[in-house]
């Protein structure tokens, strides 16, 4: 299982190792950057947790078929979410790599849209309802001639073409944050028995609901029933309440390395030069030019941590110096100019969210360099392990408290200054 998520290691390992021990937690949050496979990651646990044999990506039982593609009863999606980037992207592999990997990959969107107006989230609200349905079928009969072995690729590229107006104005229907009605109609669908063995809720983007909506979700994340689990995703995990946080285990995607983004793009999307309007911006997502950034921001702080700590504690070495290139910058530039580089670390931009958790993990990458230097004091040795502690517990006020990112910044770098005999951890 997991096979098809690229380069989320960590957090597949985890889910993997909770599922087989049957700790899997009724209400989850998976956190991380856009585009870092979330929402796959959300779609493959709900197939592992219905299958029948041994949840392999390829597995022919009944319950992996449907969800496959997207069509089994015992799971429903809501959440504000943009697809016209995806469905186009879609659309252009049909043309440039025709086959049944492109196919369902724009039948898989198609079908992510059309689920948002499942009659599951819409009970008591009918009238909604009936405005969507007529695009709903007119999308559904239109992928069904798309799916592998349906029409020819010449036509199932001009029958993709066709729906991806249809699928703008069935965008445009979807709720801009997520409703209380439908959180209602969800609590009253999780509680009815499921088809198979569990039912999955997975709710995108968690943090952009209206205040009823939190509340009326926070009972049923609490105590969500046994047959069911709830699978949230967020890039912003500091917008999240407090409440709701502390009703999930969260699980982090990280932004992807240049090789893992490559994998995707190579082995996903069938890559080429793409004309399509909007195709080139969706896969520059899965590029690391933004990762890239925030690695070189993260080599100068800790060099500024290394300076400033060296002023008061002495016992460095030429070498990690030199091996962290510093710049010059004092703490307070570094964090200035990260902060200004990732919009106030995603706090106006919600693309950006994900910076300030790479930033403390690439500092403690250059940290982790100077503990295997064989140049390295044991003074060096120590201040590197020191930023270890100094970095979870930055991390765990991040997640918790909710905190400005620059004003943890500021406190890690306080604190990593003082001599260590004075706060040995």
């Amino acid at each position: 299982m997991f096979e098809n998520i690229l380069g989320q290691n960590e957090a597949c390992l985890s889910l993997r190792t909770e599922l087989s021990r049957g700790q899997l937690p009724g209400s989850i949050l998976f956190e991380g950057p856009p585009a870092s496979a979330k929402l796959s990651a959300a779609l493959e646990l709900a197939r592992a947790l219905s299958c029948e044999r041994d949840a392999t990506w390829n597995c022919a039982c009944e319950q992996c078929s449907r969800h496959r593609a997207l069509v089994h009863q015992d799971i429903v999606l809501l959440g504000p979410k943009s697809f016209r980037e995806e469905l186009a992207l879609g659309a252009a592999m049909i043309v440039e790599s025709p086959g049944p990997s492109s196919r369902f990959f724009f039948v898989r969107a198609a079908r992510k849209l059309a689920r948002r107006f499942d009659s599951a989230l819409y009970i008591d609200e009918e009238s909604r309802l009936n405005k969507a349905l007529p695009l709903v079928r007119s999308i559904l009969e239109g992928i069904d001639a798309c799916m592998p072995g349906g029409l020819e690729d010449a036509q199932a590229a001009r029958e993709a073409e066709r729906l991806l107006p249809v699928c703008a104005k069935l965008e445009d229907q979807c709720p801009a944050m997520t409703p209380v009605f439908q959180i209602r109609a969800m609590e009253f669908w999780a509680r009815l028995a499921p088809y198979g063995a569990r039912k999955t809720i997975i709710i995108e983007h968690a943090d952009r609901m209206l205040d009823a909506s939190r509340n009326a979700l926070l009972k049923i994340l609490e105590e969500p029933p046994r047959h069911a689990i709830f699978v949230l995703t967020t890039t912003r995990r500091q917008a999240m309440i407090p409440t709701i946080l502390s009703r999930v285990r969260r699980y982090r995607f990280v932004n992807r390395t240049s090789d893992d983004a490559a994998a995707v793009i190579g082995r996903i999307f069938k890559a080429k030069d793409h004309a399509a309007t909007g195709v080139d911006e969706y896969l520059a997502r899965f590029r690391s030019s933004s990762n890239d950034a925030i690695a070189g921001l993260a080599l100068d702080y800790a060099a500024a941590l290394v300076a400033a700590a060296g002023r008061v504690c002495g016992g460095f070495s030429d070498a990690p110096l030199s091996r962290l290139e510093t710049s010059g910058k004092s703490v307070g530039e570094v964090i200035a100019a990260a902060s200004s580089a990732t919009s106030n670390f995603g706090s106006a931009d919600e693309s950006q969210a994900w910076t300030f958790q790479a930033l403390i993990d690439g500092t403690g990458a250059a940290f982790a360099a100077l503990l295997h230097d064989p140049q390295s004091g044991i003074e060096t040795i120590r201040i590197a392990q020191r930023y270890a502690v100094l970095a979870r517990d930055a991390m765990v006020r991040y997640t918790s408290y909710n905190i400005q990112p620059a004003a943890l910044a500021e406190r890690l770098a306080d604190a990593f200054a003082h001599p260590l005999g004075a706060i040995e951890p």
